[in-house]
Parts: structure tokens; C-alpha cells; sequence
């Protein structure tokens, strides 16, 4: 039962992962990127964009409580971040797989489609949050609130996501650290 139980919650903090940014709210106060009309948007998100190469780091904090307990450490991972929009990004984790209690487990490609980009004084911000329903073998948890926050700095990505599992009383913790490849520019 623990087995499954891990296996299930690394299924979790792995959706979560790229699972959500940002809402489509059609309001008309937001069609402009929440500028007043007449008044250009600031293009923010060519910014972020590329692939970067870093770590994530997974942990599950029990609610009530501020003890993180280490599902993963360090895994290896290439990252991508793509232009939505002038102010939007799309972040995308090819062949997903995390390797628990010696078998390894296979979650396929991991896409959030938006997520909303600021830049202030060299820095980039994005955030995001949606409520994710969980189908199939993690049905049982019902639907979570995922939030997303990171920035970008130079060639530096940091990224904190955040899944509210109410069905386990846990909140499941995933963190990134990468570095953004700069692709070779003698491509012939």
C-alpha cells in the first residue's frame, strides 16, 4: 500500500509539475493585457524562451505542518518555455519519467499552455494557478489547486510549483533550477 501510495504521489507532484499557469478569462479589461486602450503592451516573454538545463526537486509537506519530506533530488531535466503571446509562455517537459523504489515510472510529455510573464528592473517573473483534475489511477485525489511562480535572470531559471492535494492532506512541492542553453550558431 505505501508502494502504491508513493508511486501515485510521484504521479502527482510530476503532473503537477507543468499542469497549470495562468486562466483564459475573455474579460474585455484584460484583451489588452490590462492596458489602458492606446497604450502599447510590454512584450515580456521573448525574455524566457529557450531550453534549459537543470534539476528538480520533489517534496510532499503535510498540512498543518513545515516539514518537507524528499521524494526526488536532483533529477536531471531539460526544460522548455516557448512564446504564447507577447506576455505569455507555454512550458513543456518531454518523456517524463522518475525512477522510484527500483522501477522506472513513465509519464510522457508534461505541457502547461500559458503562463503569464513580467519583467522588472532585469528580472522576468511568470506565475500561474488552476484547479487540476487528476483521471485514471489518480482519480481518487479529486481536484487540486497548482500554483505556479519562477523567475528568469540572465541564463538562470528558478521555478517553484505548489499542488494543494486535499484528498492526502499533503501539499506536494516541486522545484527547478536551470540554466538556458544557447544553441550553436553555426547550424550549416
Amino acid at each position: 500500500m505505501k508502494k502504491n501510495l508513493l508511486y501515485l504521489l510521484a504521479f502527482v507532484c510530476s503532473v503537477a509539475l507543468f499542469s497549470a499557469c495562468s486562466s483564459d478569462d475573455d474579460d474585455d479589461s484584460k484583451k489588452n493585457n490590462g492596458n489602458e486602450p492606446g497604450e502599447e503592451a510590454v512584450i515580456t516573454a521573448p525574455d524566457v524562451v529557450g531550453t534549459y538545463w537543470g534539476n528538480l526537486n520533489i517534496s510532499m509537506i503535510a498540512d498543518g505542518s513545515d516539514q518537507e519530506i524528499v521524494i526526488a533530488d536532483g533529477l536531471p531535466k531539460f526544460i522548455t518555455f516557448s512564446q504564447v503571446s507577447d506576455t505569455e509562455i507555454k512550458i513543456e517537459l518531454k518523456d517524463f519519467e522518475l525512477f522510484l523504489n527500483g522501477q522506472i515510472l513513465k509519464f510522457g510529455d508534461i505541457v502547461i499552455d500559458k503562463c503569464a510573464v513580467k519583467k522588472e528592473e532585469g528580472v522576468s517573473s511568470f506565475t500561474g494557478q488552476q484547479d487540476l483534475t487528476f483521471q485514471g489511477d489518480a482519480a481518487a485525489l479529486g481536484t487540486c489547486n497548482v500554483t505556479v511562480a519562477g523567475t528568469v535572470e540572465d541564463m538562470d531559471a528558478n521555478m517553484t510549483i505548489n499542488v494543494k492535494v486535499p484528498a492526502l492532506q499533503q501539499t506536494v512541492k516541486v522545484t527547478f533550477l536551470g540554466v538556458k542553453q544557447v544553441e550553436n550558431p553555426e547550424k550549416n
